[in-house]
């Protein structure tokens, strides 16, 4: 019988260890069997600094703990794939995202072969592109944050948090694990990989699905679905014609041009909230002292982050997402004239600043026109709006904003790679938007002395989600195009890459038991 044992303290920079085990249960070292962490979280409400454990341990006499306070009986829970299968049937897979990439890894390893088509480059070239991006404010519109190998979260802080109750969250760590993350992502609160480990896990991830028979094709876009009966049996892409029964949509939030083709070919979609607003900047220093307070230069302590929520006067939700410490704010932007931005960060999160987007909800009435598409349209008016000479980004301090005077230079250094402009972030938004904002930063000022005083608005932030939703029954195929699986983020089932990630391998597991069945 395993045990599953909770709020096991063990002061920060030191191992769990059996002993710490044995001395929750009162009992013997020798009793300790083995065990796995399941989860650790940082407590820093004592005099002391202290990790808290979750972990599942095989214990002899196991029953004789159960009555002991944090102890209960286990259950070590296993993803299991589905049978492999023998098929000619090569499903094809568009986009190499997290959705597209862990689809593909799962289609793989059943013996389906899997055709993987990415409208952007290798990881490789792409690092290269973004970074003369990022020097000379040069845009390739097919090779960016967001287009490329591992999709926009390749380029970001590779956070792994999910509220999922899913078993494929197993499956997905497990894979990064193998592909070389760090185990403690297995158990972290809050676990992240940071951009320059992910370029190198997604890399490895290409290399075992190629080994597994997966073939993967760079600089090649969907230009169009062939269907037959309402059935799909081809694709047109820039490069050719690929013929196949199953078609996996893995495009991301940002393939506003790809879902104008399918809508066009008459695809079910709808429109769907999303939000708006900036990336705001902080000195990390200050994030650290009121998260961590009195233990705020411990050595053993990463970049403090945060999570805010408010519900603002007009009934509008504000909200911090995709916290970056210690991260830097990047451009985003996937056409010409236009800017949005996001969130970096690397595996030591040692940058000065902390940065984060704080967001607004945006209702469909905001945007709707009678269109399906009328969110991305939307979107694309927000990020002129936000444009400014080679990829440079409107800013201004927090406190300037809110008290509505004329903007002044920045209090602190932003760490934006091309240049800042004082600007008046007012003008970038509605009425609505901007009074939820400042209603969100007042709130947030509270709970976090010195966001306003110490803080700088950087926009715009436009692409925390998709503004549509591809319908698909419940096998997951469209709702009015058999063989066609929308999948992820950009077809509105997800929202970050474990989310993405698991809706992959969902989609895939529809597409293996359809082939089945088919047989």
């Amino acid at each position: 019988m395993l045990l599953k044992i909770n709020q096991i303290k063990v002061p920060v920079g030191t191992a769990l260890s059996k002993e710490d085990i044995a001395k929750k249960l009162h009992t013997s070292l020798h009793d300790v069997i083995s065990y796995t962490i399941e989860k650790e979280s940082l407590d820093a409400r004592g005099e002391n600094l202290v990790n808290s454990y979750t972990v599942l341990a095989d214990i002899k006499n196991a029953e004789k703990h159960l009555r002991k306070k944090d102890v209960q009986i286990g259950k070590e829970e296993k993803y299991i794939s589905p049978e492999p299968i023998q098929t000619d049937e090569r499903p094809v897979i568009v986009g190499f995202g997290p959705s597209g990439m862990f689809a593909g890894l799962l289609l793989s390893e059943c013996g389906c072969r899997p055709i993987i088509i990415e409208r952007g480059k290798k990881v490789e070239e792409r690092q290269k592109d973004i970074d003369e991006f990022f020097q000379k404010g040069v845009l390739l519109e097919e090779s960016n944050i967001q287009y490329g190998e591992g999709g926009a979260g390749t380029f970001s802080d590779g956070k792994l948090t999910t509220r999922m109750k899913n078993i494929r969250v197993k499956k997905v760590l497990e894979e990064l694990i193998e592909a070389g993350a760090d185990q403690e992502i297995y158990y972290q609160n809050r676990a992240h990989i940071g951009t320059d480990v992910l370029r190198v896990l997604v890399k490895n991830i290409r290399e075992k699905i190629i080994s597994l028979g997966g073939e993967i094709h760079f600089s090649t876009r969907l230009e169009s679905i062939e269907t037959n009966n309402g059935k799909v049996h081809s694709i047109l892409t820039n490069t050719g014609k690929i013929q196949t029964n199953h078609v996996l949509l893995c495009c991301g939030h940002s393939a506003s041009d790809t879902y104008e083709t399918l809508y066009a070919q008459g695809i079910h979609m709808i429109q769907k909230d999303f939000a708006c607003g900036v990336r705001v900047e902080h000195p990390q220093a200050l994030i650290n002292q009121n998260q961590y307070g009195k233990f705020a230069d411990h050595p053993a302590l990463g970049a403090a982050s945060y999570s805010l929520t408010h519900h603002s006067s007009n009934g509008r939700g504000v909200y911090s997402f995709c916290m970056c410490p210690g991260g830097v704010v990047i451009p985003a932007s996937t056409q010409a004239a236009s800017l949005t931005v996001n969130g970096m960060s690397y595996s030591q999160r040692d940058g000065k600043n902390a940065n984060s987007a704080i967001l607004v909800q945006i209702p469909a009435k905001d945007f709707d026109h009678g269109h399906p598409l009328d969110g991305f349209a939307f979107q694309k008016q927000l990020e002129k709006k936000a444009y400014i000479d080679l990829f440079n980004a409107p800013s201004e301090n927090i406190k300037d904003y809110i008290d509505h005077t004329n903007p002044s230079s920045l209090r602190i250094e932003s760490s934006y790679p091309r240049e800042t402009v004082v600007y008046d972030m007012h003008q970038l938004f509605s009425d609505e938007v901007n009074q939820s904002l400042e209603d969100g930063f007042r709130n947030f000022d509270h709970k976090i002395p010195g966001f306003i005083e110490q803080g700088i608005m950087v926009g715009m932030e436009s692409r925390s989600s998709s503004p549509i939703r591809i319908l698909r029954n419940e096998d997951g195929q469209s709702s009015n195009c058999l063989g066609l699986y929308p999948c992820g983020e950009g077809a509105g089932y997800a929202g970050g890459i474990v989310s993405s990630a698991v809706d992959g391998i969902k989609q895939a597991e529809n597409v293996i038991e359809n082939i089945k069945n088919s047989h």
